[in-house]
């Protein structure tokens, strides 16, 4: 799509933002008629076993980390992937090369984007015939116990919160929803290496 798009408007990205316009709505201008197609981002991932979970870790340190604790013990997880923030909506259709998937968990931060991230990605992997993003909920339960409260974000809208919970396991959206509406965020980094060595209880519910 960015190689059509220079070719015709000499921008590279100027598809990208056309796309979002009512020059693209249903019925009118496609890609398809533009001879152009959207490339996903790379994925970037390591193979830790032969089980059929793909594990998504939305920053780069926790995803080495979790890497690392599985790399001795990997349980049902075959591929650990970099989720790469707001890349990983766009990326998870990369995931159909990836061999023998059953199953998409994906861990991320507790706050806004980390929520809305996996379920613009599970909308993708829906479409593209993948198995549903859903939570990694041994690793939200161990984030939520070590409750390692962020910077603050100011309060957010009651709407926004429900909609963003609405994705996890229903026995900690309380808990999360409070977080949030007290102005707080759970950074998945708070969950490091040495807390993922001692406590294996994260493991048995990936």
């Amino acid at each position: 799509m960015r190689e059509r798009s220079l070719e015709i408007f000499g921008d590279e990205k100027r598809l990208d933002a056309l796309l979002a316009t009512t020059l693209f709505a249903p019925g009118r201008l496609t890609l398809a008629a533009l001879f152009a197609e959207r490339i996903p981002p790379p994925l970037a991932y390591e193979r830790v076993g032969t089980g059929g979970i793909v594990l998504v870790i939305e920053n780069s340190d926790t995803f080495e980390s979790v890497r690392t604790a599985l790399t001795k013990d990997c349980g049902h997880v075959s591929y650990v992937v970099f989720g790469g923030g707001h890349a990983f909506a766009a990326s998870v259709t990369r995931i159909a090369a990836l061999d023998d998937v059953t199953d998409i968990a994906y861990y991320g931060d507790l706050d806004r984007d980390g929520l809305i991230i996996p379920q613009r990605a599970n909308a993708g992997a829906l479409s593209a015939g993948l198995p549903p993003v859903r939570p990694a909920h041994g690793l939200y339960r161990l984030l939520l116990r070590r409750n390692l409260r962020g910077r603050s974000l100011g309060t957010m809208p009651t709407l926004d919160v429900e909609r963003c919970v609405s994705w996890l396991p229903e026995n900690i959206r309380q808990p999360v929803a409070e977080v949030f509406l007290d102005g707080g965020r759970l950074a998945q980094e708070a969950t490091g290496a040495v807390m993922l060595r001692h406590d294996d209880s994260w493991r048995a519910d990936l």
